[in-house]
């Protein structure tokens, strides 16, 4: 009968595994605490690499919108065969050695050969180019923008793997009570099996005890399988190998909350999710004015450096040319029109979306803070509940020593308990994931 003690005895914390869960393959072992794993998570996992290289990308492209203010310098060396009258005579002069026989009939109208060599080098110096500069501001606010964005990866990254991480302890809590209420079951089943070869039970009560360790070598199997699946889902938040199984280090219990007053208006204005959306309405409203300034006249200034020889990179004769140009777009079918327009459309859909997610947040902030409420009860009435299947436990214990209750009402007394067991490791990982999900939607710490 001690064995069958054994179930109310149960501690309620502790990370140890019982020998039976311990995985057998050769899989490499990693013990990582919460926090090591959450430092990985932000070197390793896939959506912060990926944020970073759009935050990056977003980077370039704002040292791309330099240009509008910077010169364009291109060097080229060319060279030039003909027998073409026109070309002929235009390169000699290049070269500085046109001479008086050049002059003749003869000479201009069928020349023999002339090789022409040209280095170059053209400088493009940009004046005035209104639509531009305002594309610069609009790269500047998208850059802010991605920074933002990669910040909220971050956080939710963060969220991820501690409910991953929970979720893995949790999963190994319930297989340790599983594994607990089995034990008891099979001495339960060996004590039944005695009874019965004595005469002193039926054959009905010998079958449930039976039926009640088939049923818990069951749950035991999907408890496992569980296990199996949330250690997979965490190595993968964190970018490990499939060869590397992980093993927390970590406790699950409860964690102490200091939740205050939260402003909505706060939130809205420093979570970073927020800072990204009204960066990339910023970036949309630049966008627009910089379609609309396109009808607006450019202003350039060009100049060109030449050397030319009938050798390659030779310097017989050498010129430049210098110029101011000022050009203005009138009519493009309609396109400048059509993608100012189409502009305009992009940033209302970016005010949209930050009006959006100012009501999402207030419902989901609110919604969490209720479910925090609730969870916490939920901790209270599951302690309480297994506190009174450990009594039910026990005073059934006794009463079946005694052989004044039936084997079946020892079995549901048991099972009873490793439920509310069950339900309390539950209500407690529930409790820690909805202080992470609050802190994530406000961005600020919620535990002491």
């Amino acid at each position: 009968m001690l064995m069958l003690g054994l179930i109310a005895v149960l501690p309620m914390r502790g990370t140890a595994q019982p020998a039976s869960i311990v995985n057998d393959d050769t899989s490499a072992v990693l013990s990582l605490s919460l926090d090591e794993t959450l430092a990985r998570a932000q070197k390793e996992s896939f959506p912060v690499r990926s944020a970073d290289a759009d935050r990056r990308a977003a980077t370039a492209r704002k040292r791309q919108s330099l240009g509008v203010f910077l010169p364009r310098i291109t060097a080229r060396e060319q060279g030039l065969y003909t027998t073409d009258p026109v070309n002929a005579f235009g390169s000699k002069l290049r070269q500085e050695r046109f001479a008086q026989q050049d002059l003749q009939l003869g000479a201009l109208n069928t020349p023999d050969r002339v090789d022409l060599y040209g280095t170059q080098v053209e400088v493009e110096q940009p004046i005035l180019n209104l639509d531009g500069i305002v594309e610069r501001r609009a790269a500047s606010d998208a850059a802010r923008a991605a920074g933002h964005k990669a910040e909220r990866t971050k956080a939710v990254v963060e969220f991820r793997v501690k409910k991953g991480y929970y979720g893995l302890l949790l999963a190994e809590r319930q297989v340790g009570v599983i594994d607990s209420a089995l034990a008891a079951a099979r001495a339960n089943r060996d004590q039944a099996q005695a009874l019965f070869d004595e005469g002193i039970i039926n054959q009905a009560d010998r079958l449930a005890a039976e039926v009640r360790v088939s049923e818990l070598e069951s749950q035991r199997s999907e408890a496992v399988a569980q296990r199996d699946n949330a250690a997979d889902r965490l190595r993968f938040l964190i970018g490990l190998d499939e060869n590397v199984r992980i093993e927390p280090t970590d406790s699950l219990t409860r964690e102490s909350t200091l939740v205050g007053d939260v402003s909505l208006e706060a939130v809205n204005q420093r979570r970073s999710d927020m800072r990204a959306l009204r960066a990339r309405a910023d970036a949309a409203q630049e966008k627009t004015r910089a379609r609309w300034l396109a009808f607006v006249p450019t202003l350039n200034a060009r100049g060109t450096a030449g050397w030319y020889d009938d050798a390659p990179f030779g310097t017989s004769g050498q010129s430049w040319t210098a110029g101011v140009s000022l050009s203005w777009s009138l009519f493009e079918g309609f396109q400048q029109i059509g993608r100012a327009q189409e502009a305009e459309a992009q940033q209302h859909r970016a005010e949209i979306a930050l009006e959006q997610q100012a009501l999402e947040n207030d419902v989901e902030i609110t919604s969490a803070r209720r479910d925090l409420r609730a969870a916490r009860e939920r901790i209270e009435q599951a302690q309480t509940a297994v506190a009174q299947a450990e009594e039910s436990l026990r005073i059934r214990t006794n009463r079946y020593a005694e052989g004044m209750a039936r084997t079946t009402d020892l079995l549901q007394a048991e099972a009873t308990l490793a439920e509310r067991r069950l339900a309390s490791l539950r209500a407690l990982y529930q409790h820690n994931v909805t202080v992470y999900r609050l802190e994530l939607l406000t961005e600020q710490s919620m535990t002491q």
